[in-house]
């Protein structure tokens, strides 16, 4: 007859599976490392194919976790702010007021940060400088009022507006200025929300090219527990 301890050996069992258990863990988060390089690659080129690609932070803040508790899954993230939204899709509307404002007319193709965008803008309603024409923000750019120099009104920006406009070395704003019939600038466009589609499947990814090479990693590590 076998005599069973109901407290004893419970205790001894659970001991010896969360052993293994943390084993097991252990080995995944090795595997996971050790598959870094490979994962890197796979997950840039296919930024690379989804987006035109201007800020490199996009590839720099991709994460691979195994959670230190709980069960043991891999999390695969981007830390990128509003990268979710690329995932999933999504509508963006403004937090305050009507209308979002959607920069355009930026120098060489370049992004422009929200917080220098909006200090711009702020700037550009103190000195009154702005108007809207059909949903689109213009900067009335202020020009020369004197023949001084043989220079025609109005035929050239004032060089002050200018070096604040367009930025220097010290204070870069990113715009250019394009002046149309009117001798107007676009600088935005104005817009009551904007729909952005689902551009990056990150569960494919993960699913058919990501766990493969990771699976690999981890049966390398799972062989040498063993």
């Amino acid at each position: 007859m076998i005599h069973f301890d109901m407290r004893t050996n419970v205790r001894e069992l659970i001991a010896g599976y969360g052993k293994h258990f943390d084993d097991v863990r252990g080995a995944v988060r090795k595997g996971v490392r050790s598959a870094r390089p490979g994962t890197d690659a796979i997950l840039n080129a296919e930024v690379d194919a989804a987006f035109r690609v201007r800020d490199q932070r996009m590839r720099r803040s991709w994460r691979l976790a195994v959670p230190g508790s709980g069960e043991i899954k891999l999390i695969v993230s981007n830390l990128m702010r509003g990268f979710g939204l690329h995932v999933r899709g999504g509508t963006i509307s403004p937090k305050h007021g009507t209308r979002l404002l959607v920069p355009i007319n930026t120098r060489g193709g370049t992004r422009i940060g929200t917080k220098k965008f909006y200090r711009m803008i702020d700037w550009l309603r103190r000195e009154k400088l702005t108007v809207i024409i059909g949903n689109i923000l213009y900067v009335r750019v202020p020009t020369n009022q004197s023949r001084r120099g043989g220079v025609a009104v109005g035929s050239r920006v004032q060089k002050r507006f200018r070096s604040r406009f367009q930025g220097s070395k010290k204070r870069p704003s990113g715009f250019e200025i394009n002046l149309n019939a009117e001798g107007l600038t676009p600088i935005a466009v104005l817009r009551p929300s904007v729909t952005l589609r689902a551009r990056f499947d990150n569960t494919r990814i993960v699913l058919t090219r990501i766990m493969p090479l990771i699976n690999q990693g981890i049966a390398a590590e799972m062989a040498r527990v063993r």
